[in-house]
């Protein structure tokens, strides 16, 4: 809520002409006056709800015993903000806002909302005639100004099960740092930023910038900041991560796919219970029902399940989505692809019968997340992180233990004194990246909590209808933008290593590229290669540009293409191939051979390594192709 104060030696407006339809009852044309008045021009916002009254009293009733008016007069006033609430909205918190400082004691009078009003007035001229406020709701501001939750005990287990403590004071003095191996080097980086903070960004993230010179995504001005464009190259990085999701972690771990939608009522008591649980920044959509745009906690599978008929017979019940979240971060947060206000995540629940079937399926969903982060996102740039309940954690210290040997990754656990949130404790995946930066990418949750809370029931042996006591949420990718951020700072490190950057072989939009060393000459036999290449399913592309030989290897090196394959006189002579890779080599010194094109498909297949394929997203030819951001 943003109010605009005025002491004024009179103010006088007349209703002109109805605005809204929900325009209160006015007299057109009549002027109405007031002398020695304080005019609170009122602008109410998406987010405002009667939670700030309080405040807003408390400074109204400061200001009016400092300047002493005859009274106020409440101004519906739309002109302060362009996050406005709905009309029906405002006019309801207006009018209950005049009622509660009429409440207070103080002399209220309100112009009527949804007019379009002349005014005049004359301010009075001293220090505190002019002041200008915004009052945010509680929620709102416990998310931005309280402290972080608190975390009074910190552990680190190594891979081999022994436990270290560390507190803010003497973590660097830790013996587990002076093992050797990178695994260690990112344990430290993660420990430190989680205990210390992070170091000060000396410029914006790697990934920013090769997401744009790569043409896989970039930044919309065209719509709300947060909500990035993204191009033919990114979806096809998108669409296969999603294929990897379902067919991998989600079909492998025996989930069902469904799909809920993208918009909910908050007066549905379990959506307006978890609202409350995340106090989310909500995208709010004006209408006549109170409605809002999916946030990321998991607003339709509970009352999804809370309709569902199931036994301990089909249990552990198994849901994978494929979710688009909204979430309104402020606006100085968002940084890339690393926290954006549109994202899709992947979403699991498991519903356990029972401790041992959900620590089974907690384990089940740690290894398929470690070999994602190992396999896709982050190489051996990632660490282990737990956030625990004091209580929870000498629980299940052994089993905990047990899955960090299983893991092999060393874990640094943060202890909480009591529960917080619904999960009794959590792990999270973090990329670390090459600036001393960490971001998390997954998942595993274990929820005691919202069983019993939204009734979620099952039927047991003896046929009664029981709570579920166990719920798993898990997420493989928290947001497909945060692993393509983490993809992205993963090449940085090879190229920080002196190494070519370069994404996941199955992964990259383009895998292989032809190029014909004489258009007249080598065409012919280019096209036919890569058709070869086309049917075996692989991203292939034909350098048919009239450009010099060496131009188009740089071109095709620059845009990351792993497999580059060049047909020149010598190649059709011999019914060769000359193959220059880029992946694992050091940056000008990739390796290149002469093979033939049965050994270079059976290359391809070996990189690919089963991993789920996808046609090219753009033309094959390179001359029928656009340029979309100007950066290649």
């Amino acid at each position: 809520m943003r109010t605009l104060l005025l002491h004024c030696d009179y103010f006088e407006f007349t209703p002109i002409s109805k605005e809204v339809d929900e325009a209160e009852p006015a007299e057109e044309g009549k002027p109405v006056r007031m002398e020695n008045v304080l005019v609170m021009f009122t602008c109410i916002e998406k987010e405002d709800d009667p939670s700030v009254f309080e405040d807003v009293i408390n400074e109204v009733k400061k200001v009016f015993l400092q300047i002493k008016p005859s009274g106020i007069l409440l101004y519906p006033y739309a002109h302060l903000s362009n996050q406005l609430a709905s009309p029906y909205k405002a006019r309801e918190l207006i009018a209950k806002l005049k009622d509660v400082l009429s409440e207070s004691g103080l002399n209220v009078k309100k112009a009527p909302f949804g007019w379009t009003k002349s005014f005049s007035l004359k301010l009075k001229g001293h220090a505190l005639a002019e002041q200008f406020k915004i009052f945010e709701k509680e929620e709102r501001k416990r998310a931005v100004s309280a402290p972080k939750e608190k975390f009074h005990k910190f552990y680190i287990i190594d891979v081999d099960g022994k436990e270290y403590e560390v507190n803010k004071e003497n973590w660097d003095k830790c013996p587990i740092f002076e093992k050797e191996g990178i695994k260690y080097e990112m344990l430290r980086i993660f420990v430190r930023n989680e205990l210390v903070g992070k170091p000060p960004l000396k410029e914006e993230p790697r990934h920013i910038y090769y997401m744009r010179k790569l043409e896989l995504v970039d930044y919309c001005p065209e719509s709300d900041a947060g909500h990035m464009k993204w191009y033919p190259k990114g979806m096809i990085i998108k669409d296969l991560i999603l294929d990897y999701a379902f067919s991998e972690v989600a079909m492998k771990w025996g989930a069902m796919k469904m799909q809920n939608p993208l918009i909910y009522r908050t007066d549905v008591e379990a959506i307006r219970l978890l609202q409350g649980e995340f106090h989310e920044r909500d995208y709010v959509v004006e209408g006549e029902l109170p409605l809002v745009l999916r946030f990321a906690s998991d607003p339709g599978a509970f009352p999804f399940v809370q309709k569902l008929t199931f036994s301990y017979k089909q249990m552990p019940l198994k849901i994978y989505e494929e979710a688009i979240c909204f979430r309104k971060e402020q606006r100085g947060e968002l940084t890339g692809l690393m926290r954006v206000r549109n994202f899709w995540m992947t979403d699991h629940h498991a519903f356990c019968l029972n401790e041992e079937m959900a620590k089974e399926e907690y384990r089940k969903l740690s290894l398929l997340f470690k070999k994602l982060m190992d396999d896709i996102i982050a190489g051996d740039y990632w660490v282990l992180g737990f956030e625990i309940v004091e209580e929870f954690y000498e629980k299940y210290k052994d089993f905990l233990k047990d899955l960090v040997k299983e893991l092999k990754v060393p874990a640094f656990f943060k202890l909480m004194k009591k529960m917080t949130h619904y999960y009794a404790f959590k792990n999270e995946y973090q990329a670390i990246f090459p600036d001393g930066s960490n971001l998390q990418i997954s998942t595993v949750q274990w929820d005691v909590k919202n069983g019993e809370r939204f009734k979620i029931m099952y039927v047991d042996k003896k046929g009664r209808k029981r709570p579920v006591p166990i719920i798993l949420h898990a997420s493989s990718f928290g947001s497909i933008e945060r692993a393509l951020a983490a993809i992205l700072e993963r090449a940085a490190w090879m190229e920080k290593k002196g190494l070519a950057p370069t994404l996941p072989f199955w992964l990259s939009p383009e895998q292989v590229r032809v190029i014909p060393v004489s258009m007249e000459r080598h065409y012919e036999r280019a096209k036919e290669v890569a058709e070869e290449i086309e049917k075996r399913g692989f991203r292939v592309g034909i350098d048919d540009r009239n450009l010099t030989l060496s131009k188009k290897v740089f071109y095709a090196k620059t845009e990351w293409v792993p497999i580059i394959v060049v047909i020149g006189d010598r190649e059709m002579r011999e019914n060769k191939l000359s193959v220059v890779s880029r992946i694992g080599a050091e940056i000008g010194k990739e390796k290149q051979k002469i093979i033939s094109l049965e050994e270079l498909l059976r290359e391809l297949e070996e990189l690919q390594k089963g991993m789920p394929k996808r046609p090219l997203y753009i033309p094959r030819e390179l001359s029928k192709r656009v340029e979309f951001t100007g950066l290649r």
